[in-house]
């Protein structure tokens, strides 16, 4: 009996450790392709950065885009603003685009005798022009095609100015008046063998235009305006002189146009020492600077023509 139930007692226990073993290899493979599976349905989840990354590089790229357009967009912006409050801004602005440079008229000016001048004054290529009785002024010492320097007794020529031309040019100027109630300017220069000055603020300090067309005076012909000009306010103004009109702006306004067919031009004979070109004031103290000078190119005359 006792050898029957150690028989049975053996018998029991390898039938449970077959069991046992039998457990462990159904549950391991279970085990271990749930283990090998979860990476696998994990992966769309840590790879969906991927999928999505196009989407936010469009998305950042698109907002550096809208801020190089901005910046571009601020900074017309900013440069119209900037030409619409001042004039003379806008004008050179528009220079820009044409053919010949302006070149600056420097260092060849002197004093006008006219008899009864103010003193004058050039300083960082500034000319002020005090009260005189009636009238001061400046003349360019430079030459001209086809003629000499003009020069003073004690002043060695100005070899070494280019000439600068008679006909076909545009030339360029600020000035301003600080005190008087007569002309702040009358800029004198050379149509071809002629001459003309247009004055600014004459006739009491009202009048703008050519003198002399025909022998009529700037207040009293065709190119004749009415306007003020505010002291110790600076106004820009560009005479053009082509081969078919005489034009002019102030402010860069088109004040007028006047052909030169049919007409003779002329100066007052009080503004001789101003030739061939030259800037004079009368009864009043006043400044002028940034005179410029432009050769008309080849085709914008024949446009003219």
């Amino acid at each position: 009996m006792q050898r029957l139930h150690r028989t049975t007692t053996r018998s029991r226990m390898l039938f449970a450790a077959l069991v046992a073993a039998a457990v462990v290899a159904t549950v391991t493979p279970a085990r271990q392709a749930t283990a090998q599976q979860a990476p696998a349905e994990h992966a769309p989840a840590e790879q969906a950065p991927a999928e999505h990354a196009p989407a936010a590089q469009a998305e950042t790229a698109g907002q550096e885009s809208d801020q190089a357009v901005g910046g571009e967009v601020s900074e017309n912006s900013s440069a119209k603003d900037s030409a619409a409050q001042n004039p003379t801004a806008a004008e050179n602005s528009a220079d820009k685009s044409e053919k010949t440079p302006w070149i600056s008229l420097t260092g060849h000016w002197k004093a006008c005798q006219f008899g009864g001048e103010g003193d004058v004054i050039i300083k960082d290529d500034v000319i002020k022009l005090e009260h005189g009785d009636p009238l001061t002024g400046v003349v360019w010492t430079g030459p001209f095609e086809g003629d000499a320097a003009k020069t003073g007794a004690n002043e060695p020529a100005s070899d070494s100015a280019q000439p600068l031309p008679r006909d076909n040019y545009e030339v360029r100027w600020e000035c301003r008046r600080n005190s008087g109630y007569d002309f702040l300017c009358a800029f004198t220069v050379p149509v071809a063998d002629q001459y003309i000055s247009l004055v600014m603020g004459g006739w009491g300090g009202g009048i703008t235009g050519i003198s002399s067309i025909d022998g009529r005076d700037a207040s009293d012909n065709e190119t004749t305006m009415f306007m003020s000009y505010d002291d110790k306010k600076w106004y820009s103004a560009r005479l053009r002189v082509e081969t078919t009109k005489i034009t002019v702006w102030v402010d860069g306004k088109e004040l007028f146009s006047h052909p030169r067919a049919d007409h003779e031009f002329d100066i007052r004979f009080e503004m001789d020492p101003c030739t061939p070109m030259g800037i004079a004031n009368f009864e009043c103290d006043s400044q002028i600077r940034n005179v410029q000078l432009r050769r008309l190119h080849a085709s914008e005359i024949a446009v003219a023509k």
